[in-house]
């Protein structure tokens, strides 16, 4: 095996992984963003960022799944943790694909109509839907991270760490949801209060 193109595989496969959490991130801040839009400019704005996601998610799920696969056959891995990354990365890419592209999709159409509700359209951005499906994929995320970190043998430690970490990502990003749909009521309330006193 020509050791300078295994070298270049690898380092588009963790170049692919840093881009991956750089997608994560943003999409975090945009969902912020979203469910803390107080009229309908910051939900536009938005919605054109979250449609340049797919720049930087397309590439890097390529660059994983493909990376990953060559990797797994020239360096003969043969333990349960490779196939069980390879499988939540590519959950991830179908998830990120389904949940928050159909949701942002109607988000936008909603905004393109001539007289769009800023009710609706606030329902529509502050979906637990895409908090559900952002917590579950940046867990699962972590948990691929994890597994390619610490190469176990077993198929059912690989699995557990997978449903674990999706699992507490989700409950963070509910938690934080909360937290930030609290302080955002807490804050279209203040100038009520300060223009009635």
């Amino acid at each position: 095996m020509n050791t300078l193109s295994l070298s270049l595989v690898l380092f588009i496969h963790v170049l692919s992984a840093i881009a991956l959490f750089i997608a994560i991130a943003f999409e975090g801040a945009i969902l912020l963003r979203l469910r803390s839009a107080r009229n309908i400019e910051p939900l536009r704005e938005s919605a054109r960022a979250s449609r340049r996601l797919g720049a930087i998610y397309g590439p890097a799920f390529l660059g994983l799944l493909v990376g990953g696969m060559y990797l797994g056959f020239a360096m003969h891995i043969r333990a349960s943790w490779a196939p069980a990354a390879l499988v939540g990365t590519l959950l991830m890419g179908i998830v990120s694909g389904v949940v928050p592209g159909r949701q942002m999709s109607r988000l936008r159409k909603a905004l393109a109509q001539s007289e769009p509700s800023l009710a609706n359209l606030r329902g529509a951005a502050r979906s637990n839907a895409l908090v559900v499906s952002y917590g579950f994929r940046a867990g699962l995320a972590v948990g691929i991270l994890f597994l390619m970190s610490t190469m176990p043998s077993a198929l059912v430690p690989s699995i557990a760490v997978l449903a674990v970490a999706s699992i507490l990502g989700i409950f963070f990003a509910l938690a934080f949801a909360r937290v930030s749909g609290s302080s955002s009521a807490w804050k279209s309330a203040e100038p009520e209060a300060t223009t009635r006193g």
